[in-house]
C-alpha cells in the first residue's frame, strides 16, 4: 500500500514537471516527464488493486476460519 502512494506522488511530480517543461519549450523533455509520469500512475493503480485483492482475500479467509 504505501509502495503504490509513494508511486501516485511520484507520477504526479513528474506530469507537473512535464506541464512545467512544455511552458518552456523543452518539447522532448515533457513528453518523456509525461510518459514516465503515465507509466508511474499505471503501476500505483496496479499496486492498488493487487493490495485490494489481498486484503478481500485476508478478510475471506479469516471469515472462513470462524
Amino acid at each position: 500500500m504505501v509502495i503504490s502512494l509513494v508511486l501516485l506522488i511520484a507520477s504526479g511530480l513528474f506530469l507537473l514537471w512535464s506541464i512545467s517543461y512544455m511552458e518552456r519549450g523543452f518539447i522532448a523533455t515533457s513528453l518523456l516527464s509525461a510518459l514516465i509520469g503515465f507509466t508511474l500512475l499505471s503501476s500505483s493503480l496496479y499496486a492498488l488493486r493487487l493490495s485490494a485483492y489481498v486484503y478481500s482475500l485476508s478478510k475471506g479467509v479469516e471469515s472462513e476460519g470462524r
